[in-house]
């Protein structure tokens, strides 16, 4: 029987740049702690007088497991700042903050101003775009606080100054749109701003909610036969090559004697997302009119168990992109029917079987 694979690659790579960036910078300025950091931070039986200055590593997990930073460095009790990575940080966040204001402008807001005004869009994109917003504001809240974290600020205060940022970032985008003729100041997709960057929040001060990650699938369109928006495309608001995902850390939630059948590095995600968005628009008639809503119940890999331990920053980055949903076996429902993919959301074809 013949085997074809139907997918139309592109030339391009999509990158995940904001972790990279910081990463790579931020770790020409670090240095691995000394042994004597490292067992005085693993050993919570010593009796010092003194108030510890770094955080137990059995508390600086997330779900149970390790975190690390992405300098190499121990997590602080209080702030002690570093003023060389700091700066670079900082340096890192600016430049971030303004391409994406330049990418957004050229695709959204230039040539596209008037007064500041509110305007209600919950029924754009099939509510898609709130999915976006409440990632958004969680991812943001984690890549603020992990900079912070380098920078020397205290393991309680980076999560809470990380998530107070991500969430400024997000009102300040949101109120460029308030200038744009043909949007507004969307008050949902501000609520789902702040969701995101509180469940994170959330997330730090109680650990059974880390038993839930929110997870990121960008696929373009074209990759995938769907198809492709008409409005401008940026890899933030294609919405129609988009998955997001909740990933529950099933083992976790096991009684001792479940967890011996259970693969420690599987999880179960429930999925959002929609096709045709913006795709054929009919100036008659309701907006998306053509979408169809995509819910997808699918098996997830935990990249922090699957891939093997190495040094810090290897660690870092592993941690990082388990944020982001990779292909795998999944059942769509949409009200065209149900799908059944290995790896979704790649299509194959074996003889007259689709999967």
């Amino acid at each position: 029987m013949p085997f074809n694979l139907e997918i139309n690659m592109p030339k391009y790579i999509l990158l995940f740049v904001l972790f990279f960036c910081c990463s790579s910078a931020s770790s020409s300025a670090a240095a691995e702690p000394s042994k004597g950091e490292s067992l005085l931070q693993s050993d919570s039986t010593v009796n010092d007088p003194k108030p510890a200055k770094y955080l137990s590593l059995n508390e600086f997990t997330y779900a149970g497991e390790r975190r690390y930073i992405l300098d190499g460095s121990l997590p602080l009790m209080k702030t002690e700042i570093k003023p060389v990575t700091a700066s670079i940080v900082g340096g890192i966040y600016l430049g971030a903050i303004v391409g994406l204001h330049i990418n957004q402008r050229n695709a959204w807001w230039k040539d596209n101003r008037q007064a500041f005004h509110f305007q209600e869009d919950w029924f754009s994109a099939v509510q898609v775009d709130k999915a976006g917003h409440f990632f958004g504001g969680y991812i943001t809240s984690y890549v603020m606080g992990e900079g912070l974290l380098a920078s020397g600020i205290s393991y309680e205060s980076s999560a809470i100054w990380g998530s107070a940022l991500a969430l400024a970032y997000q009102t300040y985008v949101e109120t460029e749109d308030g200038f744009a003729k043909q949007w507004g100041f969307s008050p949902s997709d501000w609520y789902f701003d702040l969701l995101g960057a509180s469940f994170f929040l959330a997330q730090h001060y109680n650990p059974l909610l880390q038993n839930v990650t929110p997870k990121w699938q960008f696929v373009p369109s074209e990759w995938t036969g769907k198809p492709i928006i008409l409005r401008p495309r940026t890899f933030i608001d294609d919405y129609n090559s988009s998955t997001f995902w909740y990933s529950v850390d099933v083992y976790n939630l096991l009684n001792e004697n479940g967890k011996k059948y259970w693969p420690k590095w599987l999880n179960l995600a429930v999925g959002y997302g929609g096709d045709a968005i913006d795709a054929n628009p009919d100036p008659n008639g309701p907006p998306d009119q053509l979408s169809v809503r995509r819910y997808v119940l699918g098996l997830d890999l935990n990249l922090v168990r699957l891939l093997p331990s190495g040094g810090w920053f290897w660690n870092w980055a592993r941690q990082s992109l388990n944020y982001i949903k990779l292909p795998a076996p999944a059942v769509e429902f949409t009200e065209k029917g149900t799908k059944f993919y290995v790896l979704y959301p790649f299509r194959f074809s074996l003889g007259n079987l689709r999967f």
